[in-house]
C-alpha cells in the first residue's frame, strides 16, 4: 500500500491509494471534508492495510459499494450499516438503443447556476456548483442538457470518467417539464457518446420508479451502496 496526497479542496481532505507492481491504481480510500469516507477498488486489494488506515481515522461513515466493502466487516471495523442506492451497469442491449437527439446540447459552465436551481427542486442532495465546475474543467466528467427558451430544463452529467468506464450522475428534469421523456433523451445521448469511446457505463438510483426507467434502457443492477458506521 502506498499513501497518497492531499486532495484539492473543498472536496477531499486526503486520499490513500494502493498501487500494483506496474504502478496502476488498484484501490483508493477518500476522506471528504464532510467527514465521510469513500472506498473503491478493482479486483483484489489489501484489506488489512486499508482496515488499519480506516481504524486510525475519525469519520462519520464509509459510503461505498457492498461488493468489496463488506470485506471490512470481517475485521470488525463497523457495528452497523444501512442500505443505500442501487448500482446498475448498461448492458449491450441498452447501448444498441442509445442515440443522439438534435435538441440535446453540451452543458456549459455558464449553465451551472441554472442546473443548481433545477436540482434544488427535485433532489434532496447533489454536488455543489464548485464540484460540477471542476468536473467539467478537468475532463473528469461532462454534461448534456435540453434547453427551453435558453433555460436548462433537463440535464445529465458524468463523473469519474476513465479510459474504460464512467458513472452517470445528476439525471433530472425541471418539474414543469417532467413526463415528456426529456431526461431519457439526455441519458441516451450521454450513453451513446460514452459507449462510442469504449467506456462501461454505470449509474446509481434509490428511486424505484426511476430504476424501472433505467432498467428499460438496459441498465442492470449489479451492486448496492452501503453506509457503514462504527
Amino acid at each position: 500500500m502506498r499513501l497518497g496526497f492531499e486532495a484539492d479542496k473543498p472536496v477531499y481532505e486526503s486520499i490513500i491509494g494502493e498501487l500494483s507492481d506496474k504502478g496502476e491504481l488498484k484501490a483508493v480510500l477518500l476522506k471528504r471534508l464532510s467527514g465521510n469516507l469513500q472506498f473503491y477498488a478493482k479486483g483484489e486489494f489489501d484489506v488489512e492495510g486499508f482496515s488499519a488506515c480506516i481504524s486510525d481515522m475519525e469519520y462519520n461513515s464509509l459510503i461505498s459499494p457492498r461488493s468489496y466493502c463488506d470485506k471490512f466487516l470481517e475485521n470488525g471495523l463497523f457495528s452497523k450499516y444501512e442500505e443505500g442506492a442501487i448500482i446498475a451497469k448498461l448492458d449491450r442491449r441498452g447501448i444498441d438503443q442509445c442515440e443522439q437527439y438534435p435538441e440535446v446540447e453540451p452543458l456549459r459552465l455558464e449553465d451551472l447556476d441554472q442546473v443548481v436551481e433545477l436540482y434544488k427542486k427535485i433532489f434532496s442532495s447533489f454536488s455543489s456548483k464548485e464540484v460540477m465546475e471542476k468536473r467539467l474543467k478537468s475532463g473528469r466528467g461532462r454534461g448534456l442538457c435540453i434547453r427551453h427558451q435558453e433555460k436548462v430544463v433537463s440535464v445529465v452529467q458524468s463523473e469519474f470518467e476513465e479510459s474504460d468506464s464512467a458513472l452517470i450522475v445528476g439525471v433530472g428534469t425541471a418539474v414543469d417539464f417532467q413526463g415528456k421523456g426529456l431526461a431519457t433523451k439526455c441519458l441516451k445521448a450521454m450513453c451513446k457518446q460514452l459507449a462510442q469511446e469504449g467506456k462501461d457505463l454505470f449509474l446509481q438510483y434509490d428511486n424505484m420508479d426511476a430504476g424501472r426507467i433505467y432498467e428499460n434502457l438496459g441498465f442492470k443492477p449489479i451492486d448496492q451502496v452501503r453506509y457503514y458506521k462504527r
